[in-house]
């Protein structure tokens, strides 16, 4: 590829690193504008340059890492493949950015990811009354508000981390995969089938509580996990693959 007009956005996650090239435009959304992606283990991040090395140096870098400083500068070894790069732009919650008001006591403690899929998500939506769901190592579920606040949110262990602490937490239950069932017969089903549960009904409760007040209230899932959850929900939802990704890239063209 040899057109650098090209934003490189990536969202570094607990166990993840996804990325992706995206046209700048100032219409449609990330989706509509990608032009490659990936993703890597963080504990490769170091074998990216490999894949990178075919792509001219993007004109705008933007970051969300949520994985510590170890994995910053790994990030920023990797992205030594293009000497003439411009600098990161690493995201820090703001009190407001992008059409989004940050409720949060503190703006800048609030996961850089989880104010990457609220911008995300209210460019998607508009102004709609959401429930931002995201399904990675943790699942988080926070709540937009029509006219574009951050009202707050919660976080909860993913599935992959349930089905870890069971295992590592008891003397006997296995560390397999399983298959959901209505009524499991064997334990790694059960095991699957609980979580899957434990997941779906904690976002359905929040649901519940939130369209009381919100009765147009819109679902919105995302991440990696999110194909486990949304066959066990019962409640009208809208499915998008990275919303992380959405909100870097409307950040990207904004700034």
């Amino acid at each position: 590829m040899a057109e650098r007009d090209f934003h490189l956005l990536i969202d570094v996650g607990n166990t993840f690193l996804k990325w992706g090239l995206f046209r700048p435009s100032a219409t449609g959304g990330a989706r509509e504008n990608r032009l490659e992606s990936g993703h890597a283990l963080l504990e490769e991040i170091q074998a990216l340059p490999a894949q990178w090395v075919r792509y001219a140096a993007p004109a705008r870098i933007v970051i969300s890492n949520v994985a510590g400083t170890r994995v910053r500068a790994s990030t920023i070894r990797a992205l030594e493949v293009w000497p003439d790069a411009p600098a990161p732009h690493w995201l820090v919650p703001q009190s407001v950015q992008c059409g989004v008001r940050n409720c949060y006591r503190n703006p800048a403690q609030l996961g850089s990811d989880r104010w990457a899929a609220l911008i995300g998500a209210r460019a998607i939506l508009g102004p709609r009354d959401a429930m931002v769901v995201v399904c990675g190592t943790a699942t988080t579920i926070d709540f937009l508000s029509a006219d574009g606040v951050f009202k707050g949110g919660m976080i909860m262990p993913g599935v992959g981390l349930m089905l870890r602490s069971l295992h590592e937490g008891t003397a006997a239950l296995p560390d397999q995969g399983g298959d959901f069932a209505d009524y499991p017969t064997q334990t790694i089903d059960a095991i699957a089938s609980g979580c899957q549960t434990a997941q779906a009904g904690a976002i359905e409760r929040l649901h519940a509580r939130e369209s009381r007040e919100v009765p147009d209230l819109v679902c919105l899932i995302s991440g990696g996990a999110a194909r486990a959850v949304i066959p066990r929900l019962s409640i009208p939802h809208q499915h998008h693959e990275n919303v992380v990704l959405e909100g870097l890239y409307r950040f990207a063209n904004s700034a």
